[in-house]
């Protein structure tokens, strides 16, 4: 059995770094996105992929190093066009980009994704040593965003290498990584813009529920690859109802979270991070 950790063990991997402003309504790590068309929404209680693409942004991507090494042998293969081989290749790659992100049988998994990503977040929260608060006989974790992220850049990267616009044999990797990563960069404004509260929770499993998010919180600076800051308030579901009493003492423990947590040190939030990986790894091999 391949582990759900595999990304996590090269991800966390860190430079010293100054503390960024924390703000559990959201901030700037997915301001750029949430201006965007976005091809994951918050509708009606779930969190649904909509296969809607932001052409500005793949126009974008397309005059990066990573996109012109895709465009570049699409243009040696385009004849004479009368606006010019280079719009021309670009326009064919994002007509096979579109064709193939809203195919009914992609949409399906895609979905799936986006629904395994938030399920994912109740496995996660039985880490070891994450930030912990008790209300009411249930617990409150802060868990870190890079962790749900890395699983499912991981899955998402695997399942689109079937298709041939994002395969590997067809030099389409750099687009698939792409896309993946924006993607999740959706996933997370979609839930910041549902704005989950201990009265407006977004499920996470069928024990946990999602009651906060904090989009800034510096846990790690990758040497590569995405920073992923930030992370979820997951409250434990029991068997008793949650009551207004309740909901108002896991908002003051939230606030207390948020207050106390920019006092860890960088080596704290780097013993944070691999005590749950080492954990996680613990429970990923039991469960296979």
């Amino acid at each position: 059995m391949v582990s759900c950790l595999d990304h996590w063990r090269y991800d966390i991997r860190y430079q010293h770094t100054g503390r960024r402003q924390l703000s559990i309504d959201g901030g700037s790590g997915s301001e750029s996105v949430t201006n965007m068309k976005r091809t994951v929404q918050y509708s009606r209680g779930q969190v649904r992929y909509t296969g809607k693409l932001d052409r500005a942004a793949f126009t974008a991507w397309c005059q990066s190093p990573d996109g012109w090494s895709v465009l570049k042998p699409l243009i040696a293969e385009t004849r004479f066009s009368l606006f010019g081989r280079k719009r021309a290749a670009q326009r064919g790659l994002w007509q096979q980009l579109k064709l193939t992100t809203q195919a009914t049988s992609v949409v399906g998994a895609l979905q799936h994704h986006v629904d395994s990503h938030f399920a994912r977040l109740s496995r996660i929260a039985y880490a070891r040593d994450l930030p912990m608060l008790g209300i009411s006989l249930r617990r409150l974790i802060a868990v870190p965003r890079l962790f749900a992220n890395s699983v499912t850049d991981r899955q998402l990267d695997s399942a689109l290498q079937k298709e041939p616009v994002f395969a590997s044999a067809n030099r389409r990797e750099p687009l698939r990584h792409w896309f993946v990563r924006a993607l999740i960069s959706h996933i997370e404004a979609a839930t910041l813009a549902a704005k989950p509260t201990p009265k407006k929770p977004i499920p996470a499993g069928s024990e946990w529920i999602i009651v906060g998010v904090n989009n800034t919180f510096e846990w790690r600076i990758p040497l590569q690859g995405p920073a992923w800051p930030g992370h979820y308030y997951l409250l434990e579901l029991t068997n008793m109802p949650i009551t207004r009493a309740v909901r108002k003492d896991v908002a003051k423990a939230i606030a207390q979270m948020e207050a106390s947590l920019p006092g860890l040190s960088r080596v704290d939030r780097n013993e944070i991070l691999r005590q749950a990986g080492v954990s996680l790894e613990k429970l990923a091999a039991k469960a296979g």
